[in-house]
């Protein structure tokens, strides 16, 4: 890659952690590629995250293929290192918490070093919460921002929280500071193929791929039947068209992780009581009276998108 444009001041660098499933379809790529040109940013490992909630799938290693894709087809290879993290969810009795990626989070989070430590969760936190559980002195070095939940105040499942819902509220009843980017707020994120196509699939190998993935993937998701779901099936056919996955666009859903670490993006956060998930996805009691996390109901996604393009399109110029 070449030399940024600008250089960020020492006191607002920060080192960065991705947590991803990669593997599950085609939005975390983009944002892996943003945090990885973004000069802010030194971004000290990626690790690889399930998404799938059972003993019998290998989703973490089709994640963690994913990542080594990426970073292959922008060059950089042999310039960050990456990790496998757990295979299966907490509850089952094969998750152990001692996979690389969880022991790379505690030694990151313990290691002296001013600079901030921000864990960006693009799928089931499990990684972090196991990393928690074996350590809890990590709540003190790092904040946690996670692409997960449904809206306030009743909130619903979501895929990442479906993923591993008893991660998460061992992530809300912990310490560690906790920034939550709801569904109602990173579907926000909209983008059209015809978009990508102008400004993402031109610009080098890691253009191409990100498009052709992204293509690859849509028409998988399309050709799905969703109608076993109660909001879906009552749906005209009609309005299945346009509901989601469209057949023309997708949400950069995990981009917001990014995105709130590049502008204030405050105008519609707030702090609040965290809150255990309900077995529905359903925000429940309240952990206890001063355990306050940050929530994201709205994004500046204008900003995010332009500078992601703007990024792509500077180190790998068409």
């Amino acid at each position: 890659m070449k030399e940024h444009v600008y250089a960020v001041p020492n006191n607002k660098q920060i080192r960065v952690i991705i947590d991803t499933d990669a593997g599950a379809e085609a939005d975390d790529q983009f944002a892996i590629v943003h945090a990885l040109l973004t000069p802010k940013f030194d971004v000290v490992g990626i690790i690889a995250e399930h998404f799938g909630n059972n003993d019998k799938t290998d989703s973490m290693l089709s994640s963690y293929q994913e990542i080594l894709n990426v970073v292959e087809k922008m060059g950089i290879e042999k310039q960050v290192p990456v990790f496998q993290g757990e295979k299966f969810t907490m509850r089952s009795d094969n998750c152990k918490g001692d996979s690389e990626g969880v022991k790379f989070i505690i030694e990151e989070a313990l290691k002296k070093d001013d600079r901030p430590l921000f864990v960006l969760n693009m799928g089931a936190i499990t990684n972090l919460a196991s990393a928690y559980k074996s350590n809890p002195a990590i709540a003190e070095n790092l904040i946690a921002i996670w692409i997960g939940g449904g809206s306030y105040p009743e909130g619903h499942m979501d895929f990442n929280l479906a993923n591993d819902l008893d991660a998460a509220n061992v992530i809300m009843e912990s310490k560690i500071e906790l920034w939550q980017i709801p569904l109602g707020t990173y579907t926000r994120m909209a983008v059209s193929f015809y978009e990508l196509h102008e400004k993402v699939k031109p610009c080098g190998e890691i253009g191409e791929y990100l498009f052709t993935k992204m293509m690859q993937v849509n028409e998988e998701e399309c050709a799905g039947n969703m109608d076993e779901l109660d909001f879906f099936g009552s749906m005209s056919r009609g309005a299945k068209t346009v509901f989601i996955r469209t057949g023309e666009g997708w949400s950069l859903g995990d981009s917001p992780s990014v995105g709130v670490l590049l502008t204030p993006q405050g105008q519609n956060m707030e702090m609040r009581k965290a809150q255990r998930f309900l077995p529905d996805g359903k925000y429940g009691e309240y952990v206890r009276d001063d355990r306050m996390i940050r929530v994201y109901h709205n994004l500046d996604s204008r900003v995010i998108i332009e500078d992601f393009f703007a990024k792509l399109k500077y180190h790998y110029p068409r």
